[in-house]
């Protein structure tokens, strides 16, 4: 079922279906600001007590979109020999979390179809100057207990231009009854302002690791096969699955002081300040759309319960 409805006055698309029920806000970057889990009736995101609080806090609720993902350092960077300035918004320092999380969107489609609820979203950049003809469509799908998530970047310009997007989704996470778990391979190696020294440190996987009092804002690299992240609710016997396809080549964890309540698990598909770091692309995650190209990424959250 869709329909459209108000939160906190603002229009909003709610939709759901026998096992899941999102809030979608189209005006306020096509942000996902809840997901309800129906077998407990309990929220699984951090969702926003009204829109004053999403618009002051835009990147701790639902699922913000990220593009580009986490930090430029100097908010600076030089593509084919440009030097390109973005606004400085963090720290005084730096730029973070790029331009569409808190712009309106445009909603391009809405259907339900053999139990498939499908709602489309688009957005056309026209700043900062290298985006300005950047496009990106988003659908987001609810399909059963899964949640679908693609992202279409395209280059309707005549120039090429370097890109990443990520998902700065956050989740409910009680720490006394909740385990993380993450498929990652190494962990980057991160300067005092979270940007990358451009080394890593291999390990091993995270299995059901016990987040109670341990503050988490680290970055990851993620695998090959299988990358997802995954919350376990003891008390619930839920378990959320985060899984994304192989474009998204990293994690970023952030959970506060590890004490609040919520956990972000952050797929990107390039690492923070991948613009300004001289590291292979295939390590970076970098990528680069040429004139009338366009690419295509897919996340999902999956959720279970015991049978």
């Amino acid at each position: 079922m869709i329909e459209h409805v108000l939160f906190d006055g603002i229009e909003a698309i709610q939709a759901s279906n026998d096992h899941l029920q999102l809030l979608l806000i189209p005006s306020f970057g096509s942000n996902v600001i809840s997901l309800v889990d129906l077998k407990t009736g309990q929220e699984l995101l951090v969702k926003p007590a009204s829109f004053a609080a999403l618009k002051e806090s835009p990147i701790l609720h639902g699922i913000p979109v990220l593009f580009p993902p986490n930090r430029i350092e100097g908010g600076t960077f030089t593509f084919n020999n440009v030097t390109h300035e973005f606004p400085i918004n963090e720290i005084g320092k730096h730029h973070i979390h790029g331009f569409v999380y808190d712009q309106p969107w445009d909603v391009t489609a809405q259907k339900e179809e053999n139990g498939l609820i499908t709602i489309e979203t688009a957005i056309g950049l026209y700043e900062p100057e290298i985006y300005k003809d950047a496009s990106i469509h988003l659908t987001y799908e609810l399909d059963g207990a899964v949640l679908r998530q693609r992202a279409i970047v395209k280059n309707n310009g005549s120039e090429p231009f370097p890109w990443g997007i990520g998902y700065h989704t956050a989740f409910q996470f009680d720490e006394t009854v909740s385990t993380f778990s993450l498929t990652k391979k190494s962990q980057w190696t991160l300067s005092e302002e979270a940007i990358p020294t451009g080394e890593q440190v291999p390990g091993e996987p995270l299995r059901h690791k016990n987040l109670q009092g341990v503050p988490l804002d680290d970055a990851f690299a993620a695998v090959e096969q299988e990358n997802e992240a995954i919350i376990h609710n003891k008390e619930a016997g839920r378990t959320v699955t985060y899984r994304t396809d192989s474009s998204f080549k990293h994690w970023v964890v952030y959970n506060g002081n590890g004490r609040e309540g919520f956990l972000c698990p952050e797929p990107y598909t390039c690492i923070t300040n991948a613009f300004n770091m001289n590291i292979p692309p295939d390590v970076t995650g970098l990528r680069v759309l040429q004139p009338g190209e366009e690419d295509i990424v897919t996340t999902q959250i999956e959720i279970k319960h015991p049978q």
